[in-house]
Order: C-alpha cells, then sequence, then structure tokens
C-alpha cells in the first residue's frame, strides 16, 4: 500500500487552516471562542424561540410593545451594570459570573411555568425580557473575550469564524427545537437552554483558565486623557454622529416593526404554542442557513462590486418593495410578513452588520472608539423603546378607530415601507457627510485608506475636485485620487487639464502617465498645442502621446525635437523615447543627440542628459561615459548618474549606488536608486549590512531601504533577519517592519516567525536588560568612584531604555500600535501616575507569556528586586567587578557601541585585564570612538604590544583616531615615517596583554 502521497494528519490540519486564513498558533483559541459563542446562542435562541410562543399565547401580539419598552430600560441598565462591574472587579470574574448569571434565573422560570396565576404570567412575562439579557450580555462577553485573546490583527482572521456561531446557533437549535419540544414539552426548553448557557460559561471558565495571561488581574479604569475627554464634536462631525444615530435608530425600529406583525400573524393563524414554537424553530433554521450561505460566499463580494453605501441600500429599498408586497397581501397575509421577516433579516444580519463598522471609518481616529461606543450604546436601547412606543400609540389609534386586524396589519405595513423610505434618505444624507468627512481628512493627513471604502472615496474626491476653487485643493484631490484609483485617474482629470493651473497640469499628467489610455489623448494633444504651456508640461505631453497610443506611434516626429534650439527638457524626453520606442536607426540619432548631451560644458545640459540616461531601456555605447560621469564636478550629475545606473540595471556599477551612500551629498540620491533597483539591490543592501568595516550610519540605512523597497523578497529579508539582530539594528528592522503599508512588515514576521518567535525575542530583550541592571550591580558606580564607572552606570541605564523600546515595538507587532504607544508614554514619562496608567494599559492589552514579568520590572522597583523578578529567565550569579566587566565586553554585541567604549575606559582607569581577542578585535571597530578606547586601554596595560600596531593605527580612516595613535607614538618616543618604526626605537618590553591587573582580578 503507497502511504507516500497521502497527507499525514499535521499537513492535512495546515491546509485546513489556511482555507479558513487562520494561524497553528490562533486554531485553539478560535474553536473554544467558537464553541463558546455557539453554545450560548443555542440557549438563547431556544429560550427565544419558547418564550414567544408562550408569549403570545398568554398575552397576545399586542402586548409586545410593552416588552419592546421594558427591554430598552433593561438593556440600559444591563449595560451600565456591565460597565460599574468592570470598574469593581477583574475582568476575568466580570465575564464568568455574567456568563452564570445568564443562566441562573432559568431554573425559577421553569419552576414558574409550572404554577399558575400570577406566578405563570410573571414567569412567560420575565423569560420574553430575559432573552434580549441573554443576546446582550452574551454578545458582549463573546466581544470583550475575542479582544482579549485576539490581538487586533489576529481578530480579523477569527472573529468572522468565531461570529458564525450565532448562524450556527440559529440552524442546530432551529431545527432540534421540534424534537426537543415533542420530548420534553414546550416548558421543557427552558431548562434545554439552561444546559446550554451553562455549557457556554464552563466553555469561558476553561479558556480563561487555558489563557489566564489574556485576562487582566487587576480592576481596568477606562479614565480617558483630560485633553481627549473635554474635546466636543463639530461641525460636519457632529452632523455626521447625529446621521449615524439617525441609521441605527431607523434600522432598528423597522426591526420591531416587522418582528411585532410577524408574530402577530403567528398568533392569528397558529392556535398552539407548540406550533408557534415549532414554526418559529424551523424558520430560524432555514434562515440560518441563507445567512450562512450569503455571509460565506456573497457579502464580501457585493460589498467589493458596489461600494459600501449602494451595498448598504438593498435592506431598506428590498424592504420598501416586501412591504409593499405584505401590504397588498396576494399570498396572504402570513406569508407576506413571513417573506418580509425573511428578507429583513437575512441582510440585516449579513451585508448590514458587515458595513456598519465601515461607518464609523471616516470619524477621526481620536473620535471613533468614543463614538462607536456612544452610537451603538444608546441608539439601540433608544430605537427598542421607540419601537414599542410607536407600535403602541399606533395600536391604540387603530383600535379606537374600530379597524379591522386584516386592515390594520395592512396599515402596518405601509408604516414600515414609510420608515423604510426614511431609513434610505437617511443612507444618503450619511453619504454626502462621510464624503465630506473623507476630503476633510485628506486635507489635514489623517486619512488611512486601509480601511474606508475605495469606490466612496474615488467619488466623493472626484466632486471635489470639480468644485475645487484653489490649486492647493485641487492638488490634495489629485494626489488622494492617484492613492486610491491610479488605473482610472485619467477620466477624472482629462477634462480638466486646458483649465489648470501648469504646476496642477504637470501633477495631472504625471498621475495620468501611470497608465496611458487612448480615450483621453484628444485632451492632452489639446493641451500640447496650447501657446503658453510650460516645458515641463510639454514634455509630458509628449509622453503621454506616445505611450498612449501603441497602433498608431509616430517615434519618427520626435526627430524635430531633437535640435539644440530645443528646450533641454523637452529635448532629453524625445531622446528618452526615441531610445525606448525607436527602430535602430531612431535609436542611433537618438544616442548620438544623448553623447552630446552627457559631454556638454553646460551643467544643466548633463544632469537632464543623465535623467534622460535614466529613462533609456539600455545604457548601451553611453556606458563609456558612466566612469568619467562618477567622477563629475557637480552633484546634480553624480546624483542623476546614480538613478540613471538603477533605471537601466547597470549591475557593473551598483558598488557606484552602495558608495553613493556614505557621502551626504549624494546619500538620497542613492538611497533612491536602491529602491528603484528592487530586488536588484537585495544583494548589494544584505552585503552591506554585513560589511562590519562600513559606518553604523549607513548600515542601518540599508534596512530602511529595503522597507521602502517593501517587496515580498525585501520585507522576508527583513523579517528574517529580525531575530539574528541586536541593538540599534534590531530596533531598525523593527521600525522598517512596522511602517510598511498595510501591515504587510508585520504579517510577513508572524508568518515567517510566528508568535512564538515573537515572544522569544521578547525574552531576549527581557535578558538584555538583566545583563545591564547586573551590571550596575556588580560594578558600583559609588565604590569604584571614578568618572568612567559613573560613564559606564549611565551608559548601562541606557541599555535598558533602548531595550524597553525594543521590547515595545516588538509589541506593536502582536497588539494595537496605539495602544502600546499609549503604554510606552505614560511608562516612559516618570511620574508615579503616568506609570501607573501605562501598566494598567499593558495588563490589558497584552497576553503574553511573560507578561507579568514584564509589568513587575516595568514599576518602580530596586534594581534588586527586578533581578529577582527576572529569575524565571535569567539566573543571576554575582560576580567580582573585573569578571563582569570581562562578561560585558563578551555580550557587547547585544549593547550600545557607547556602552563597549566604557568598559574599555573602567579597564584602563582600574588596570584591570580585559579579554585580549576581543580586544584586539576591537582595533578594527567600525565605531572610532570605540577604537579611541581600545587605544587608550592598550597604552595603560600593553604598551609594547600597542607599539607594534601604531604604524596601521597611524593611518586610520577615523583622523581622531589617526592623531591619537600619532600622539601616543610621541608619548613613546616613537618616529614613525611611511608607516614604519625606525629601528631600535621600541620601548623596554612590557608584560603581554591580558598580563597586568590580574591580581587586581582576584
Amino acid at each position: 500500500m503507497n502511504t507516500a502521497s497521502s497527507p499525514t494528519p499535521e499537513l492535512l490540519s495546515r491546509r485546513v487552516l489556511k482555507w479558513v486564513n487562520l494561524r497553528p498558533e490562533e486554531a485553539e483559541r478560535t474553536l473554544l471562542m467558537f464553541l463558546f459563542y455557539a453554545a450560548t446562542s443555542i440557549g438563547a435562541v431556544w429560550l427565544e424561540a419558547s418564550s414567544a410562543a408562550l408569549f403570545l399565547g398568554e398575552f397576545g401580539a399586542e402586548n409586545l410593545t410593552w416588552v419592546y419598552m421594558a427591554t430598552a430600560a433593561i438593556v440600559t441598565g444591563l449595560g451600565v451594570f456591565y460597565s460599574w462591574l468592570q470598574k469593581h472587579l477583574p475582568l476575568r470574574r466580570v465575564m464568568l459570573g455574567v456568563a452564570l448569571l445568564l443562566a441562573f434565573p432559568l431554573p425559577f422560570g421553569w419552576f414558574g411555568l409550572h404554577q399558575s396565576g400570577i406566578f405563570f404570567k410573571v414567569a412567560i412575562f420575565s423569560l420574553r425580557l430575559w432573552v434580549e439579557a441573554v443576546y446582550v450580555l452574551g454578545t458582549i462577553n463573546n466581544d470583550i473575550a475575542a479582544n482579549q485573546l485576539f490581538n487586533i490583527r489576529e481578530i480579523k482572521r477569527a472573529f468572522p469564524l468565531i461570529s458564525t456561531g450565532i448562524i450556527i446557533a440559529e440552524i442546530v437549535s432551529g431545527f432540534s427545537l421540534p424534537l426537543i419540544i415533542h420530548i420534553f414539552g414546550i416548558s421543557g426548553v427552558t431548562l434545554a437552554a439552561f444546559t446550554m448557557l451553562l455549557l457556554g460559561a464552563f466553555l469561558l471558565f476553561y479558556l480563561s483558565a487555558r489563557y489566564r495571561q489574556a485576562f487582566p488581574n487587576a480592576v481596568y479604569s477606562n479614565t480617558e486623557d483630560g485633553e481627549l475627554s473635554t474635546r466636543r464634536l463639530q461641525g460636519n462631525l457632529q452632523s455626521y454622529v447625529t446621521l449615524l444615530f439617525g441609521f441605527f435608530i431607523a434600522a432598528q425600529i423597522l426591526f420591531f416593526l416587522i418582528d411585532y406583525q410577524y408574530y402577530a400573524q403567528l398568533e392569528i393563524q397558529l392556535k398552539s404554542e407548540e406550533a408557534i414554537a415549532q414554526f418559529v424553530g424551523i424558520f430560524g433554521g432555514v434562515m440560518g442557513i441563507f445567512k450562512l450561505s450569503l455571509q460565506l460566499f456573497g457579502s464580501s463580494r457585493i460589498i467589493e462590486r458596489l461600494g459600501v453605501f449602494l451595498t448598504v441600500l438593498i435592506p431598506p429599498i428590498g424592504t420598501v418593495i416586501t412591504g409593499l408586497l405584505a401590504g397588498f397581501a396576494p399570498f396572504g397575509l402570513l406569508i407576506g410578513f413571513v417573506i418580509l421577516k425573511f428578507f429583513d433579516e437575512l441582510f440585516r444580519f449579513t451585508i448590514v452588520a458587515s458595513t456598519a463598522p465601515t461607518l464609523f471609518q471616516a470619524v477621526p481616529d481620536q473620535f471613533r472608539s468614543r463614538v462607536q461606543s456612544l452610537v451603538r450604546g444608546i441608539a439601540d436601547p433608544l430605537s427598542i423603546g421607540g419601537a414599542g412606543i410607536l407600535i403602541w400609540l399606533v395600536s391604540q389609534v387603530l383600535h379606537q378607530q374600530g379597524v379591522h386586524v386584516e386592515v390594520s396589519a395592512r396599515l402596518f405595513a405601509g408604516l414600515v415601507v414609510v420608515v423604510a423610505a426614511i431609513w434610505i434618505c437617511i443612507i444618503w444624507l450619511l453619504r454626502r457627510g462621510y464624503l465630506q468627512l473623507l476630503i476633510q481628512s485628506v486635507e489635514r493627513g489623517q486619512l488611512s485608506l486601509t480601511e474606508v471604502d475605495i469606490r466612496e472615496v474615488r467619488r466623493a474626491v472626484t466632486e471635489s475636485l470639480v468644485r475645487a476653487e484653489t490649486d492647493l485643493d485641487q492638488s490634495v484631490c489629485i494626489e488622494l485620487l492617484s492613492q486610491v484609483a491610479p488605473q482610472t485617474v485619467g477620466e477624472s482629470l482629462a477634462p480638466l487639464l486646458v483649465q489648470m493651473a501648469p504646476d496642477i497640469q504637470k501633477q495631472s499628467l504625471e498621475a495620468m502617465l501611470i497608465k496611458p489610455d487612448i480615450r483621453y489623448l484628444r485632451n492632452v494633444k489639446d493641451l500640447l498645442q496650447s501657446p503658453n504651456v510650460s516645458p515641463q508640461v510639454q514634455s509630458l505631453c509628449l509622453r503621454y502621446v506616445l505611450l498612449a497610443d501603441e497602433h498608431n506611434r509616430n517615434v519618427n516626429s520626435l526627430r524635430s525635437y531633437l535640435g539644440p534650439e530645443q528646450n533641454p527638457i523637452i529635448r532629453g524626453t524625445a531622446v528618452a523615447l526615441m531610445m525606448r520606442l525607436g527602430t535602430p536607426p531612431q535609436v542611433a540619432e537618438a544616442t548620438n543627440t544623448l553623447r552630446q548631451m552627457i559631454t556638454s560644458p553646460h551643467q544643466p545640459e548633463r544632469v537632464l542628459g543623465c535623467r534622460a540616461l535614466a529613462e533609456a531601456t539600455y545604457m548601451q555605447s553611453l556606458r563609456f561615459y558612466v566612469p568619467q560621469l562618477l567622477q563629475d564636478s557637480s552633484i546634480e550629475v553624480r546624483c542623476a548618474l546614480l538613478q540613471a545606473i538603477a533605471a537601466t540595471r547597470a549591475s557593473e556599477y551598483f558598488p557606484s549606488i552602495i558608495r553613493g551612500l556614505h557621502y551626504k551629498a549624494t546619500r538620497k540620491a542613492a538611497y533612491d536608486a536602491l529602491v528603484e533597483l528592487g530586488d536588484y539591490a537585495l544583494d548589494s543592501l544584505v552585503g552591506l549590512t554585513e560589511n562590519y568595516s562600513s559606518p553604523e550610519n549607513v548600515r542601518l540605512r540599508a534596512w530602511e531601504i529595503m522597507g521602502d523597497i517593501g517587496t515580498p523578497a525585501a520585507v522576508s529579508v527583513l523579517a528574517n533577519s529580525l531575530s539574528k539582530s541586536w541593538g540599534k539594528h534590531r530596533r531598525t528592522i523593527l521600525r522598517t517592519l512596522i511602517r510598511i503599508p498595510k501591515e504587510v512588515g508585520i504579517e510577513t514576521v508572524l508568518e515567517l516567525i510566528g508568535r512564538n518567535g515573537v515572544e522569544q525575542m521578547v525574552e531576549q530583550e527581557l535578558i538584555v536588560m538583566a545583563e545591564a541592571w547586573v551590571g550596575i550591580e556588580d560594578i558600583p558606580a559609588e565604590q569604584i568612584a571614578s568618572l568612567e564607572a559613573g560613564l559606564l552606570k549611565e551608559a548601562l541605564l541606557a541599555e535598558v531604555e533602548d531595550s524597553l523600546e525594543r521590547l515595545f515595538l516588538l509589541m506593536k507587532l502582536l497588539y494595537t500600535p496605539s495602544a502600546i504607544q499609549a503604554a510606552a508614554f505614560n511608562i516612559m514619562s516618570g511620574s508615579k501616575g503616568s506609570l501607573a496608567r501605562g501598566i494598567e494599559i499593558l495588563d490589558n492589552t497584552v497576553d503574553l507569556s511573560k507578561k507579568q514579568i514584564i509589568l513587575s520590572v516595568l514599576d518602580k522597583r530596586s534594581i534588586a528586586e527586578k533581578l529577582r523578578i527576572l529569575s524565571e529567565v535569567y539566573f543571576y550569579q554575582p560576580m567580582s567587578s573585573v569578571k563582569r566587566l570581562r562578561n560585558l565586553i563578551e555580550i557587547s554585541y547585544c549593547f550600545s557601541d557607547w556602552t563597549l567604549a566604557c568598559c574599555f575606559h573602567v579597564g584602563r582607569s582600574q588596570l584591570w585585564s580585559l579579554p585580549a581577542e576581543i580586544t584586539l578585535q576591537c582595533l578594527s571597530h567600525p565605531t572610532g570612538f570605540v577604537r579611541e578606547a581600545v587605544l587608550a586601554y592598550l597604552q595603560v596595560v600593553s604598551p609594547r604590544s600597542l607599539q607594534k600596531m601604531l604604524p596601521m593605527l597611524t593611518q586610520d580612516r577615523n583622523s581622531l583616531v589617526g592623531a591619537q595613535a600619532k600622539a601616543i607614538a610621541g608619548y613613546f618616543g616613537l618616529n614613525i615615517v611611511d608607516g614604519n618604526i625606525q629601528a631600535n626605537q621600541l620601548q623596554d618590553p612590557s608584560p603581554p596583554l591580558g598580563a597586568i591587573g590580574r591580581d587586581n582580578a582576584n
């Protein structure tokens, strides 16, 4: 039997996880959260169906209005109660207590259902109200647990799977409810719901115990910064928030109007509580199948194709149509309202639920969380109560007028249509407010395009561009259009070209050249023939005309622009286009013209010639002039040439671009050229980071260039280098990865090294902090009492701060950057109150396995106490001062260069012997002040060994080090000529390197 081709269980599980877009470390948490939410939801759906049937049988549909009004008060009270509990109890206790609280009243309700008289009525009414408590508190528990267990990036993958728990629950509970009623009776459903809610509470208990680090032990106080809390919503933002209130209130009122008549028709048509409960259960099961299908296969595609606002118009427009259908009742009132209910719930709990969070994206970041909690926390209770009052008033008026029940149902259908029409108007106004806020955000530089609806942004910006009155407004709109719709920007810009100012024309043409389109060729030709067009705009028009029409391209027309009488900008553009698109004779003619430009005695001609060379496909015969141009006296020429080397992929000159990074005048051009090279530059950049003879700032710049390249290969190099780097290099790589757009860098890190790899680096940073602290403890500056010891202590304290900064950067890979930034700001501020606030934010944000250690060492404690706390990750064994200094030098790769230099200065002042091999290696250290410190140390500890190396050191690339070596040679009375010591000038032999100070070491 051939088993080689059959997948292993591990491989199969990975395929399944990839199919559902989960990572292995997220699978268990997601499954447990899904089971918890599904179990709680099954209990809630069973309870809702049975209590609704019992309520209709006992009180009738006309009394549902009292349920709605009472529900508004209960939901508001429960929200306040939950917030109050969070202020007085740790989150884990609150969640477990609430989960048990949801199940606790149900046995009493079941007992009441077996009584008679008032107890029976109270039990039915209480159970119907408690349904809303189960839904509200169960959803809050689910959302909070998910936010605690998953970071901001994980939850995007996990929460859609978790949220399907309610849909699965509707399917399971809907089809199982008739069987439960048949076996246990309708009152027995209450005990079945009690069992499922208990199961949900047990799963939550297991979750919180299994991932205890995710739930803070301290009580969380949600105190906002004073300045932020005093800010007020004004202008367009205030109007937009008001419309958001209207959106959710109209949606909820519509839901309860439909819900009321749905149950009213069930009461009329179905005569027993069991029949009603069974119908509700089967209807919910069928509805759940359709919801699940639409959510998995349709919602995202509809939203992507139509945009947010056209999509969110589907439910109210559909409600108008099905509402009219229900009102005219061609199939009967029951079927009409069942269809209305089906359509409303199908799109409300899929499309509306998916798009609702997007409506808050136009709100600025500093207000968004507050606005979202305000709107959802107040709009829902208000709408429930408002729906109850509205239904009660309409019912009373119709009853007093003696309107027949069937006519009353038709009038309610008309009311549904009216409210749906109001909802449509609110959505239309909301769209206008959304667009206005987006434009304001762009003008202030506050807009993030990662989550907003691109179709709406494009439509908004196009409208604003047409209405823009100033060049600045037009420039902002063009810039945004280039970001959100670079492939179709010509559709908005081409008709306006002739009317624009020259600078705006230039910006528009540059945006249109991203994808030249023949449809806009006439507009560009009209601009090209304008009498007052600037040379820059004319050259861009020329480029567009040649590139847009591939089939009727007249390259020969460019010959008229090659003459010396032409403006160099236009001439250079014509040369570049002819070299790229022409026939061999045309390329030869253009090459000759370009040769004249790059060898011209006039600097502007040479600059524009090099820029034209950058636009050619190949350098061809002009490579002969590159070495000469690299030595050109003009910095602009050299910078333009670096761009040309990158654009033409002239690999033999890539080292020249790397050398350009080493000089301030050409650094920016070399940086841009390497970014232009993309993956072609990766080998050179990796070699630069590993070249320890290069200056530190240049090596660090290489990591930043890889981040700006941003290709999968470049990001992978950064991610793979992260765990191998230390100190400044790790910090630079982290910053670079975090700032890559759309969190590509973060996702790549989590994909390649995973959460476990990030936690290992967190532990490494804790160890670095411990090494710095033990250095302070074992080399006490107070006892040594020297300037050098004081400098070393300050350097080690700085190492702790640097390591802490890297620790926060690592946390940003896993958690919301704004929360980590707020915690870092408060912790680093120094005040006691801010420190406590920062630690509290971390406690409620992170769920690292070493969270308690991190929180403890961040608190104000003595170094000895912090080392005791760190004993889980670092074993501290006290050493003598000289041994500790040697240890610090041996692990200097994880410290800064200044700390290493301070170690040698302390060794010199105390005459301590230090490791000979490392000391000699540090003589070739890339940082000058480290070499200076080693020279000073060797001058005292091993002068004879130093004398042999002085000829080489006097030729050091750092002038200060060379001057110091010459001064030491003068101190020893040595005469160094042409890098050689004259004969018989070495001083008397001194002890070999490392011998001095050994007595002190003991």
